[in-house]
This record gives C-alpha cells, structure tokens and sequence, in this order.
C-alpha cells in the first residue's frame, strides 16, 4: 500500500536567508519552509514518518550544518492519504447519482423521440406544450441552438467574440493562481511575474471579470428597455426567470462539489484542498442558491469563484427598476442611473480610505492558499456594493445600443479613430498600472490608493465600451469582424457551464501534485 501526504519543513535558517530575501516583499515565498508531497508504504503513521524525516535531517548533511542550522518537519494527520482508503457513499452522493443518471435519461429518451418525430416526418403537426416539453432535453435540438444567432441588431455581435475572449483570460488566470498555491520550484521566476508587464495578465486579469459586468449590463438594459416597448412586464416574473434559466445547472454543479467531487482523485493535498471544499458546499450550498454567499458565511463560501453569481443577481434586480423607470420617464430615469453610476464609484473609494486598504487586491501566495479568509476579499473583492462601476457603466451603454439600434449612421473616421486611440490607452493603462502597487517599496497612500480603487474598473468600463462603440457604429471593422466572427457565436453560448466547471480540474490538479 502506498500513503500520500504533505510535509512541511522548517529550520532556524532565517538570519542566513536574510541577506538574499527581501523581508518587505510580500510576494517573496519564505525560503525556511519547504512543502513537500511524498508516496511513502502506509504502514507508516504520521509519527513514524516525522520521526523519520527529523532523524534524516539531523544526519544528511548540506552546507549550512556547519553554522547549526537544523531542520525539523511536520507531517499533519489529516494530510495523510492512502491510496486504498475507504470511501463509502452516503445518502447525499446517491441522491447526485440518482438525479444524474434522471438527466440522462432524460436526454436519451428526448433525444430518441426527436429522431423519432424527424424520421416519421411529424416534427412540424404537433407544436403542444407537451410535445416541446417531450423534446426539451433533446441533445440534437440543444446542439443546434448553439449556433443561434442575435440577427435583429448586428452590432451586438461584438458581444459574442468579447465574452469568449474575456472567459479564456479568467480560466488561464485562475490556472496560473491555482498553481502558485501549491508546490513553487522556481521562486524568483514567479516572484519577478509581479512587478512585469506579461504579469498584469495574471494579477490583475481580475479586470476581465469586470468585463463580464459591462455585458451583463448592457444586454439586460437593452432587452429590458426594447421589451418594454412592446408591453410591461411584471418585474417579480422577470426576476423568476432569470432565477430559473441561471440556478438548475448552478445547483447541479453544486451537488456535484458537495458529493462526488471527493472521489475523482487523491492526492497529498487532497483533504487539505477537496475535501475541506465539500464540506463548505455541503454546509453552505443554500446561500449559494439564494444569491447571499457574497455576503452570509464568505469564509466558507461553496465555489469560491461563484462571488460573481450573486453580484450579477443583486445588479440584476436593480437594472429592471431603472429601466421601469427609463421607459416610463426617461429624464428621470437616466437621472438615476447616473446617480447609481456615481454612487458606485464613491462606496469602493469610502471603503478604502476608511479601512486603508490597498488599491487592489494582491494575488499574492498568502491570498491564493486561502483566498476566502483574505480581508480583502471579503471587505472589497466580492461584494456587491464595490464591483457595481462597471455594471452600471454596462447600462449606460446599453441605453445608447438601445437608442442607435436600427440607425445607420456611423462615427466620422476621425472622431472614430480618437475613441478608439483613447480606448486603447485606457484598456492598457488600467490593466499595466496595476503593477505599480505590487512594487515592495511602493510607500503607502490612502488618498492615492482609494482613487485607484474607485476608478480602475470604471476606466476599464469606460476603454471597453468605447471599443465595442467603434467596432459597432465606427470604422474599426477589423474589431467587429474579430469579435463578431461565427465560430464565436456557439463558444459564446458555453461560457456561463465553462465558468462554472472549470476551477474544479484546477484544484483537482493541485490536490493530485506530488502524487507520484
């Protein structure tokens, strides 16, 4: 049998280390702890292998020994895997199995019947309820929305290329942040990645989620001021809606977490990471369903990327109000959100200036092992009172979409190339000058601090439409063509299940290193 666990070493080698490390860098990994992932027999206890390693430390020799610096390592019980361990399925795992193998089944039974009614030539003599509910599941029927179009205004299919483009950078972001909070070989590489160029990619690709906001703004202003003008809707009913397309396969990948998740890997990190992960969905997941996790028990938060979810939900029901409101009285309307817009602004640089926070939040190696515990997170990162700037900027833009859809006029070349120059300086400015806060001797100040943080998102807002405008109603028509390019259209339509799917391989990933 073979046990798979993590140990970590220690030494009194500091003051030997202090001349190479630069104790005011926070994104330097400390050079007298060592964690280590070892396959070792299982008839091993964890006090065997301490005792063990403690005594190979005392007699190996290296080139400190002679200045008495010594090594001394612990191994924590529930680190401590083996590969044969049992595991038995409780009543919560089966239910997952038995809801599962009913969406196959589901699928299956939809998906036959629609061959079915194709084969038979009947497809087009039965449009019931019945028959569209029979064939909802229908996996041909799904595959072939994925290529459905927005045609009623082209301009928004600038949209589709965005929200592709914006997905990638997040999940390579996250995979590069997921494994910066495991084993780290080449320390100096990753520590230079902070205060570089190519590194603004990665610690401060937190913008691209904003760029999520900024759509998510824009299209529901648009469709809500465009369906108010064919009749009212009850907002209660909107909000339903919403709720019902966005939570059955949010719950579903939730369940998912709570249960099997546990059984898809092993690994020296595993109970660590996995395992401690479905505990917090098993005991958190209603606040998850309800859209409060952002705000109700966030250190124990199920899917800590899902912070998202809740803030899109909370903007979401402010959004139907103010389009109720613009439809009806538009001066007003318009009055509101931009007091909205402002507000959203002012509450970020408040915060800061309040509880001295820094401008931004640093992806650093104490923030990626524990990222829900991190002040900043909590206080800032994910709530939805201080990420609101680039919604709202979102639906100031979907206003103006609103208003110039079925318009063929178009930006002068000049004017066009000045918005889409000054995009592009606003786009690359906010995303590059995060690194001037990384900086270890950059001195600490409030006022400057809270101004980047009021403002970073809202420039990116403001860089991001101006592009979408030029490639729309402009003559950037290389952009729109990029964006608007058809293989986007179906990759755009699995964003929303890649969101939700793609952190549980990256911590399987990290969970599973070093595992032999």
């Amino acid at each position: 049998m073979i046990i798979r666990f993590s140990v970590l070493m220690l030494s009194n080698v500091e003051r030997y280390l202090d001349e190479g490390q630069d104790n005011k860098d926070p994104s330097q990994q400390p050079e007298n702890v060592v964690l280590m992932g070892w396959c070792v027999p299982a008839s091993c206890t964890p006090y065997d292998l301490q005792n063990y390693l403690d005594q190979y430390l005392e007699e190996v020799d290296f080139p400190l020994k002679k200045k008495n610096v010594t090594f001394t390592s612990h191994v924590e019980e529930n680190s401590c895997q083996k590969e044969n361990e049992q595991k038995h399925f409780d009543h919560v795992d089966i239910s997952f199995c038995l809801v599962a193998a009913i969406i196959v089944t589901l699928v299956t039974l939809s998906t036959a019947y629609e061959a079915f009614r194709d084969h038979t030539q009947d497809k087009l003599k039965d449009r019931s309820p019945v028959t569209k509910l029979a064939m909802a599941f229908s996996l041909k029927r799904n595959l072939n929305k994925l290529s459905n179009c927005e045609e009623t205004n082209p301009p928004l299919q600038t949209l589709y290329g965005m929200r592709v483009f914006c997905i990638m950078m997040i999940i390579m972001d996250h995979r590069f942040g997921t494994g910066l909070s495991s084993a780290v070989l080449n320390f100096n590489f990753v520590e230079e990645q902070y205060r570089s160029a190519l590194g603004s990619l990665f610690f401060h690709g937190d913008l691209f989620v904003d760029s999520f906001f900024i759509l998510s703004g824009l299209l529901v202003t648009y469709c809500l001021l465009v369906q108010f003008d064919k009749r009212f809707t009850n907002p209660a009913l909107i909000i339903f809606l919403r709720y019902v397309r966005l939570t059955p396969v949010y719950a579903f990948v939730i369940f998912y977490y709570a249960t099997l998740f546990n059984y898809t890997g092993i690994g020296p990190m595993w109970k660590t990471i996995i395992t401690q992960e479905v505990q917090d969905c098993r005991v958190n997941w209603w606040t998850n369903l309800l859209y409060i996790s952002n705000y109700v028990n966030t250190e124990k938060m199920c899917m800590v990327h899902s912070w998202y979810l809740p803030c899109d939900f909370h903007y979401f029901i402010i959004a139907i109000i103010l389009c109720i409101v613009i439809s009806r009285e538009k001066r007003i309307g318009l009055v509101f959100l931009g007091v909205m817009t402002f507000l959203s602004v002012l509450v970020p640089f408040v915060i800061s200036m309040i509880y001295m926070r820094p401008a931004v939040l640093h992806f650093y190696p104490n923030f990626l092992r524990a990222p829900k515990f991190h002040p900043d997170f909590q206080l800032t990162y994910s709530k939805s009172h201080t990420r609101a700037s680039p919604y709202f900027i979102g639906m100031i833009a979907g206003y103006l979409f609103y208003r110039m859809r079925g318009s063929e006029k178009h930006l002068k070349k000049a004017y066009s190339d000045l918005i889409l120059t000054l995009s592009l300086v606003l786009l690359a400015s906010t995303l590059l000058t995060g690194t001037v806060f990384y900086d270890p001797y950059y001195k600490y100040n409030a006022v400057e601090s809270a101004f980047y943080a009021a403002f970073h998102r809202t420039l990116w807002a403001v860089g991001s439409i101006g592009l979408l405008y030029v490639a729309s109603y402009g003559h950037a028509k290389l952009i729109y063509n990029f964006l608007s390019w058809k293989p986007w259209i179906p990759l755009s339509r699995l964003v929303y299940g890649a969101y939700l799917v793609h952190m549980q391989f990256q911590m399987r990933a990290v969970a599973k290193k070093g595992s032999g």
